[in-house]
């Protein structure tokens, strides 16, 4: 996470440079900032009064501005704020900032002696309870956390969907499912068959197949807007891939696309991108469609999809014109297998209870000069 920490005095100057070692040491990104322009032990005599760092990059950066106007600056640019200081001054600091739970960046405050550690904005969807977890450990602290669901120990489904790359589609089925849980009320889970969880289930929540009972469904498909569960849609999971005539316009892709995914239900938020043979690497249309939706366009060797195991619908004429027999599927699940060994690489998920494979969802359909398919990274869901 990228954190700004501000402190306003010179004990509070001393607090901060230990939360910024700490945090930095856990891997973040930390900033020191400190509203106190007078002279001091914590402040060198070269430290300039204009919000710039000094020489010494060890130092705190001195606000030039008041702490609302730098707080309305780094409510956008910071993925947390820690004022370390009286809570009444961060709460006027960033009350006119505040805007939504699930976009506000985290903000904690920490008491000058380095005691308490206590999240104020964004605990859940934010990081600012497990972020002061992680502080308070460090500074051998007391996290102060007073969301319901945390200090009863209980599933918090917004938490669930932050940690696993899932979209809340509702935030008011969220919250009926989080009051229902609190009450001791047990929610059932609806799992796409592309994945599966490791680990035991949280308290009062059940396992079950049947979509229309289910109270929390995690699923890639277009679901139905009057579907009585919370859809939690797993974001950046299909990888479609796509041949196509050389020069073949950006509108006709396009549409090729979203008739595609409409005909087999596929939500494009669930879309991590389109796939190809390296020799449509420069192909002007779909990079333009590409651009406009904002996702990677990946293309591979020839060799490297024929190496690629599956039963796929052969073309001979494709095989004579690129070296392969087909493209789009073969190309789809390269990109779908690339993506789970990068995560399994970075969540250092070498052990699995059960495989985690990619999946060809949609084998090849052909329209006017474009083939698309789809295949699916399957994932690994963790509730604890």
């Amino acid at each position: 996470m990228k954190i700004a920490v501000i402190s306003f005095t010179q004990n509070g100057n001393i607090c901060n440079r230990q939360i910024t070692a700490a945090l930095k040491k856990e891997g973040h990104d930390a900033e020191e900032f400190t509203a106190l322009r007078r002279r001091s032990p914590t402040v060198p005599d070269d430290m300039p009064e204009t919000g710039q760092r000094a020489a010494d990059p060890t130092e705190l950066t001195v606000v030039s501005s008041r702490v609302s106007e730098w707080t309305k600056a780094a409510f956008n640019q910071y993925d947390a704020l820690v004022f370390v200081g009286a809570a009444a001054i961060a709460v006027r600091s960033i009350a006119p900032c505040v805007r939504d739970k699930l976009t506000d960046p985290a903000v904690l405050v920490v008491d000058e002696k380095g005691q308490y550690v206590v999240p104020i904005l964004s605990g859940h969807v934010g990081g600012a309870n497990g972020l002061a977890r992680q502080l308070a450990a460090d500074l051998q602290a007391l996290p102060v956390i007073t969301t319901a669901t945390d200090i009863q120990g209980l599933f918090a489904v917004d938490v669930f969907a932050v940690k696993n790359r899932l979209i809340l589609t509702d935030r008011v089925k969220a919250k009926k499912i989080s009051a229902a849980i609190l009450e001791h009320e047990c929610q059932q889970v609806y799992i796409d068959g592309l994945m599966a969880y490791d680990g035991k289930l949280p308290k009062y929540l059940g396992i079950t197949g049947d979509i229309e009972k289910a109270d929390i469904l995690i699923d890639y498909h277009l679901l139905q807007p009057d579907m009585k569960g919370l859809c939690l849609l797993p974001e950046g999971m299909i990888w479609m891939g796509i041949g196509c005539r050389k020069g073949m316009e950006a509108a006709k892709i396009k549409e090729a696309i979203n008739h595609f995914i409409q005909e087999h239900e596929i939500d494009k938020r669930a879309i991590a991108g389109l796939a190809s043979i390296d020799v449509k690497a420069n192909e002007q249309g779909i990079l333009e469609v590409c651009g406009e939706n904002s996702w990677p366009f990946v293309t591979f060797t020839a060799e490297r999809l024929r190496a690629q195991e599956g039963n796929f619908t052969a073309s001979d004429f494709v095989k004579s014109k690129v070296g392969v027999d087909n493209v789009c599927e073969r190309a789809a699940l390269c990109a779908a297998g690339d993506m789970i060994h990068e995560e399994k690489r970075e969540l250092g998920q070498n052990r699995l209870s059960q495989p985690w494979k990619a999946e060809l969802l949609v084998k090849k359909e052909i329209m006017p000069g474009i083939t698309l398919a789809a295949a699916g990274a399957g994932r690994r869901l963790k509730f604890e």
